[in-house]
């Protein structure tokens, strides 16, 4: 790749990365994209229907650390079957990016994991939503204007990003590369 680090990533590479190990973490490997990240990181998170938080280190040594993704992927279970998907561990990487963009403490998340059956009754849920793979987070930066996150996150997210325009969140995935205002 050279001494320069692209701003941008190849589509074909990123897909090729978010396979089934990656999903499942058999890869507990950064992504090509993270270049350049620091090489210890945390997250500190809020969810916000239980209460539940999350404040550790997910990342050290170059590679994710299994216990603690699995802590932040119980933390942002589905609250309403009480059910948990391990998540997809680039999701900690864009809220790390979030933490440092807008040097905030504390992330609040509304949505993580979901069940099929969680998501079939949610109101305005896409029918195959990223959430269902572990592969989406719904956010919210205390004292920021969401919409003004959303923009700022589809200029590095490469999957979904939707707006949510007085709702107080923004959600993004590592699915389909997509934008929309909900």
């Amino acid at each position: 790749m050279g001494d320069a680090v692209s701003t941008t990533i190849d589509r074909r590479r990123l897909l090729a990365a978010t396979g089934a190990a990656a999903i499942g973490l058999g890869m507990l490997v950064p992504p090509a994209w993270a270049a350049g990240f620091p090489g210890l990181r945390w997250v500190k998170i809020l969810f916000s229907h239980t209460g539940d938080r999350y404040n550790d280190w997910y990342f050290a040594d170059g590679a994710y650390i299994r216990p603690a993704i699995e802590k932040f992927s119980w933390t942002c279970r589905d609250h309403r079957a009480n059910q948990v998907m391990i998540l997809h561990p680039w999701l900690m990487d864009i809220l790390f990016l979030l933490h440092w963009r807008y040097m905030r403490d504390e992330i609040s998340v509304f949505s993580g994991y979901r069940t099929p059956e969680t998501n079939s009754m949610l109101e305005g849920a896409a029918l195959n939503s990223q959430h269902m793979r572990g592969m989406a987070l719904d956010i919210h930066i205390p004292e920021l204007d969401n919409d003004l996150v959303a923009r700022d996150a589809a200029t590095f997210v490469y999957g979904g990003v939707g707006m949510y325009p007085g709702r107080g969140f923004v959600h993004f995935d590592f699915g389909p590369l997509r934008r929309w205002v909900g």
